[in-house]
């Protein structure tokens, strides 16, 4: 007794004592469980998940949340967000090997549970059936309206209910009017003193009648008599108390306003008359069907009360709004109706077959390339697949697309697939989740390439603001690359700093073909890339990502409908570029800083210098000494009064140069070995000082500038000289090292 009596006094202490001991429980838990050391057996957990086990760098296992893979610690255990238990990141343990920064491998065991299936990229003609259904109306353009020309009553009606067939000019309806009495009596009034006149020497008289006569005439008929009516009236002498209406078409009755006896006003309606000849049949469209229903294109349909039987018409007008409520446009057809079958009002339903020219009209000349529909992931700005590595079954590759018009049971591809490629078309987004656990990009994890930036080399993404002055500060490189890339790269640049400059005055075409232009740039340049060998690594992965991303909005930019698409697709450019000027370094293009006119000038100088270098590369000093004087009056064109003092400065010091170059180019004997070395010693002095002036004055010329340089030139000292294109042809050596060289970076764009 006495201790149930302690234990109802105190008996807020049980609760107490048991949340104590889940506490330190908890706590234990915990704490054993983040000090457990990785076992083989905790890396082995996941090795059916079909990702291969490693470690990072250093050998240690790292973890992360599955909702946020940013989070990545060294140890197991909460995440610091959702408080979720951390699992082992799957690291890369192939980095090295990788294709792309989106790559990911599973293996046999893994793609069986994930169901995964690849279907080759085909080209194949499209062929479809756009289904759309929708009415009879009248043709707008065919609806007349008889209205009173003047106040008046309705005394007879000659047509007196809807429906009825009239002829043109057929009589409707009598009006009493008194203002028609009244204008007639001022006709006949006209026309009796006209008469009068007639008998007077007075021109002013008969002139001032006459022109009394036609105000007359002219006030009756603008109250709707004609012509006719008008010269009965003044030979009868007499005026009419009534105007017959007459019908302006034919066709069918559809409104009657007014009855007998009824007063009605000037522009009162009287009868509504529809030509039934030609009708309108307006459908509905949904927008997944627009890009292949164009103005012109010839359409058959059938209507419900005429089984079997399929009428065809031709599409005039497609609406630019979309209906809020049903997601589709109004697609007006133009009909021929002959034997009056379609009526207003009547349901109609159209399937069109649209293929071969119909479809080239959306697709072009050629097949498209078509991928299955449940290839693509699409978020609505970006369409992802995932391609299978070429000779490698487990592993696939992320590569964001651009998909034009779905045909089907296919998506025709517009960028970023080519023939034979194989692509998931099914377990794709098992795959995108596996990629979103690395943290990699992805899907729903676009990655840093598409995060924005504040700004990079002359270009403010989202903006289109003018390029960057030289003062502005050069970003860190995240990665190294040759100066050959970083200078193609510049231009690329100087391309979209062109596009800016075509926004801003609203020249939507002239910016479609400059992204045509930068799409044709960048495929080469990634091919170049590609082929060179000329990055490795992280560097490579990085590269096919931002390159892969700016072909995409090429494209895009190419293809906008529209100003306002235009300026969405310029600000994903916008922020592509920066990221990849950051992180590769890029510098920004070279403009030069002579104006206009000298930067021409210069243009002839390099045109006069490149006879020599090629001459040299062909051995043929004769050739060489006589393509100087050319180089020497094109020298001499150059106007340096065109150049402020900074530009007097450098154009004077690489004039200098040149000259001293062609001096001993002049004097050397081209017969001899050692006059061929004078030679080609003098040319280095040459294009030395042509190089400084295209760098910092800038060029004006057909088609691209290149330096080149031969590292073995002069006792392995090395040399540099320019070309108009990619192709080694070494002036220093000639026919003994022909092709030694490299291209060191690209000094103008095309």
């Amino acid at each position: 007794m006495p201790l149930l009596t302690t234990i109802r006094r105190y008996k807020w202490i049980a609760p107490l004592l048991g949340g104590l001991i889940i506490i330190v429980a908890v706590a234990l838990y915990f704490r054993g469980h983040k000090q457990a050391p990785v076992t083989e057996k905790t890396l082995s957990e996941h090795k059916d998940h079909g990702l291969e086990r490693s470690t990072d760098a250093a050998g240690r296992v790292v973890w992360t949340c599955s909702m946020h893979p940013q989070i990545q610690l060294p140890e197991p255990g909460k995440c610091p967000i959702c408080f979720m238990d951390l699992i082992k990141l799957e690291l890369d343990a192939n980095r090295a090997a990788a294709q792309s920064l989106r790559q990911v491998e599973m293996n046999a065991d893994s793609r069986k549970l994930a169901e995964i299936v690849v279907t080759p990229v085909r080209k194949q003609s499209v062929a479809l059936d756009v289904r759309m259904v929708g009415k009879v109306e009248y043709d707008e353009t065919r609806v007349g309206s008889i209205t009173a020309w003047m106040g008046g009553r309705i005394d007879k009606l000659y047509v007196d209910s809807t429906g009825s067939v009239v002829q043109r000019g057929q009589a409707m309806a009598s009006i009493y009017s008194p203002e028609l009495l009244t204008a007639q009596a001022e006709l006949l009034q006209a026309a009796k003193a006209m008469n009068d006149a007639q008998s007077t020497n007075l021109d002013l008289v008969r002139r001032t009648a006459q022109r009394t006569l036609e105000a007359s005439k002219e006030k009756l008929r603008l109250l709707g008599l004609s012509k006719t009516q008008v010269d009965t009236v003044v030979a009868n002498g007499k005026p009419s108390d009534h105007i017959t209406l007459h019908a302006p078409q034919a066709g069918i009755v559809i409104r009657k306003e007014v009855v007998e006896g009824m007063y009605v006003q000037t522009g009162m309606p009287i009868y509504t008359i529809a030509d039934l000849s030609h009708v309108w049949v307006v459908l509905e469209a949904y927008e997944s069907d627009l890009p292949w229903i164009k103005k012109g294109l010839e359409v058959t349909f059938a209507a419900e009360a005429y089984p079997g039987r399929n009428y065809q018409g031709r599409i005039v007008y497609i609406d630019p709004m979309v209906n809020p409520k049903t997601r589709t446009v109004d697609v007006r057809l133009e009909v021929p109706n002959g034997d009056a079958s379609l009526k207003p009002g009547m349901f109609v339903q159209a399937v069109q077959r649209i293929g071969g020219k119909q479809a080239q009209a959306t697709t072009g000349k050629e097949d498209p390339l078509v991928i299955p529909v449940s290839a693509p992931l699409i978020t609505g700005k970006r369409a992802v697949v995932y391609v299978q590595a070429k000779d490698k079954p487990g592993t696939f590759i992320g590569r964001e697309v651009v998909l034009g018009p779905r045909a089907g049971e296919t998506y025709i591809v517009r960028s970023g697939l080519s023939e034979g490629e194989l692509v998931v078309s099914r377990g794709a987004f098992k795959i995108d989740s596996a990629l979103q656990i690395q943290a990699k990009p992805s899907m729903m994890n676009p990655g840093s390439a598409e995060a924005p930036m504040p700004h990079a080399h002359g270009l403010a993404p989202g903006s289109l603001n003018s390029p960057m002055t030289d003062s502005m500060p050069q970003p860190t490189a995240i990665y190294e690359a040759p100066p050959l890339l970083l200078s193609k790269l510049s231009f690329i640049g100087g391309q979209i700093g062109k596009i800016d400059a075509a926004l801003r005055a609203s020249d939507v075409e002239g910016a479609k073909v400059l992204y045509t232009d930068m799409n044709a740039n960048l495929l080469s340049l990634m091919d170049s890339v590609e082929q060179n060998a000329m990055l490795e690594g992280d560097a490579k992965l990085a590269w096919k990502e931002f390159s892969m991303l700016l072909a995409n909005d090429a494209v895009l930019g190419s293809e906008a409908r529209d100003f306002k698409r235009l300026h969405e697709v310029h600000a994903l450019t916008h922020t592509h570029y920066a990221n990849l000027a950051s992180e590769f370094g890029v510098p920004e293009a070279a403009g030069g800083m002579a104006p206009q006119p000298f930067r021409q000038q210069i243009g002839g100088v390099f045109n006069a210098y490149t006879p020599i270098a090629e001459a040299l590369g062909k051995d043929d000093a004769a050739a060489a000494q006589k393509a100087l004087p050319a180089l020497t009056a094109a020298l001499a064109a150059a106007d340096s009064s065109l150049l402020d003092e900074a530009g007097l400065a450098t154009w004077n010091k690489a004039l200098g140069r040149m000259q001293e170059g062609m001096k001993v180019m002049t004097e050397a004997d081209g017969t001899t070995p050692e006059g061929m070395n004078a030679l080609r010693a003098g040319f280095e002095n040459l294009s030395l000082g042509l190089t400084a002036a295209v760098m910092q004055l800038g060029i004006r010329a057909d088609g691209p500038v290149y330096e080149l340089h031969c590292p073995m030139a002069f006792d392995s000292k090395g040399a540099s000289w320019l070309q108009k294109d990619e192709d080694i042809r070494n002036p220093y050596f000639g026919a003994a090292m022909y092709k030694c060289g490299e291209v060191t970076r690209q000094l103008k764009d095309k």
